[in-house]
């Protein structure tokens, strides 16, 4: 019997989609992502869709291979179809981000690849209500602002994550009848979401009472949504660099808009930080003849003759 709070989470993120279409789950051989393939193949059943698995070998640990036939032999008991397995390879050097965000981009791209080869319409990832509190708090220590304190979408393009609003308990209560593998790397304290996870949350949760991640999910819906009206009120203004024009709008549009003008120049936005867009800023608000402003991406950033101007370095 498929626990009901993860079947109507399901069936309501899942909801658009056609009967036919196949939607695979990102399945690591854990017990969330396996409790995803669980519930939706249960679900798949009704919609009539057809519930796979793609399992990911990243390479970065000795026995991986094994791991990874494991997540796929328990996939497919689980009645999962087609179960892919696929190797990539990790790519960790300058502007990777680091071991997890070089690890999540090869498979993105994995998944990318075979979902367009496939006609897959969606992949859902086994993220839970916690998942979605150390987003926020990992986001609040960087201050990162209202988008990243928005934490993750529930549906994002190709990616699905129906069990974002479900407890990890929940979640995780109805595969106690499965092997599930432990990924070392969740229990390993140099990465700052473990050190949330065993250690923040269940302080703040024990001092401020239970419903903290609650509270924190709550904020990162209302925060998304005041993001999205920013960000599309921001859209309407189009491209704009008369700094006579920028000057007189809000700074929450302004800074959207210097965004949106360097993405447009090439400038890498995973580097982009909130330090680099205020200097922009001061271009227009604080304007003292100050020189080029140099931007992630070997993009620099210049006000001249009354216009915000990006480039690339090289045309400098």
């Amino acid at each position: 019997m498929i626990n009901l709070e993860l079947r109507q989470a399901l069936k309501e993120n899942l909801a658009d989609l056609n009967p036919g279409d196949t939607v695979l789950v990102a399945c690591s051989g854990g017990a969330d992502s396996l409790a995803l393939v669980r519930a939706a193949v249960h679900v798949g059943n009704e919609l009539s869709l057809q519930v796979g698995a793609i399992v990911i070998d990243h390479q970065l640990q000795s026995g991986s291979s094994l791991v990874a036939s494991g997540a796929v032999a328990t996939a497919q008991e689980l009645g999962a179809h087609p179960v892919e397995l696929i190797a990539v390879d990790v790519l960790i050097g300058p502007g990777s981000g680091g071991l997890e965000a070089a690890a999540r981009d090869a498979r993105r791209e994995a998944f990318a690849k075979y979902a367009d080869q496939n006609d897959v319409k969606a992949i859902l990832l086994g993220h839970t209500r916690e998942d979605q509190a150390e987003t926020v708090l990992l986001g609040l220590a960087r201050g990162s602002g209202a988008r990243s304190l928005s934490g993750m979408r529930r549906i994002d393009g190709l990616y699905r994550r129906p069990f974002l609003r479900v407890s990890r308990a929940v979640v995780r209560s109805t595969v106690e009848d499965l092997y599930v593998h432990e990924d070392p790397h969740n229990s390993d304290l140099s990465f700052a979401r473990v050190r949330v996870r065993d250690s923040i949350l269940p302080l703040m949760e024990a001092d401020l009472g239970p419903g903290v991640s609650s509270a924190l999910a709550r904020t990162a819906d209302m925060l998304r949504d005041d993001a999205d009206a920013l960000d599309q009120i921001a859209a309407t203004h189009g491209l704009i660099d008369d700094v006579e024009v920028l000057a007189k709008l809000p700074r929450a549009m302004r800074t959207r808009i210097i965004r949106r003008l360097a993405a447009a120049a090439g400038c890498t936005m995973n580097d982009l930080t909130r330090e680099h867009v205020l200097g922009v800023d001061s271009l227009i608000v604080h304007w003292r003849g100050q020189g080029p402003l140099n931007l992630p991406g070997s993009v620099n950033a210049e006000r001249a003759h009354g216009k915000l101007k990006f480039y690339h370095a090289s045309q400098a």
